[in-house]
């Protein structure tokens, strides 16, 4: 970076007198900019490492991040301890498994509702009340 600025400064006092300001302003302006760029990537390599180390840690203790219930929180788990916590749910509340995703039906089903109520939702705002390709959540316990 010094070298830079030093090359470009001896290219400045080469120019006529009355542009030398105005280059200088432009290139101490690209150099900062320059200057800016390096530092958020080392801040990125940082953040990553980090990461890195987390997801190591995790891996090598059995562990897993899960969110706690329906709120914003997290939680760090044994993923035994987990899967035995689904489980039991599983289990208490009599949870089966559906042969045939049920989504695709209930999809259909909302959008022929919606056009019998034309009076109540206009034609042009249906669009952003459906999704367009609903998904259900997978729940995998291997």
């Amino acid at each position: 970076m010094n070298e830079l600025i030093i090359d470009t400064e001896n290219a400045i006092k080469n120019l006529q007198s009355n542009m030398q300001n105005t280059f200088r302003y432009l290139v101490a302006k690209t150099i900062k900019q320059i200057g800016e760029s390096n530092r958020h990537n080392t801040i990125h390599k940082r953040y990553q490492y980090s990461i890195n180390q987390i997801k190591k840690t995790l891996q090598q203790n059995n562990l897993t991040i899960a969110r706690a219930d329906k709120s914003k929180v997290l939680i760090i788990i044994d993923k035994t301890v987990l899967k035995q916590k689904v489980n039991k749910f599983i289990q208490e509340n009599n949870i089966m498994e559906l042969n045939k995703d049920p989504t695709e039906a209930y999809h259909k089903q909302l959008q022929q509702a919606m056009k019998k109520c034309e009076d109540l939702i206009e034609t042009n705002r249906r669009k952003y009340l459906l999704n367009i390709k609903p998904l259900h959540q997978k729940l995998m316990l291997t």
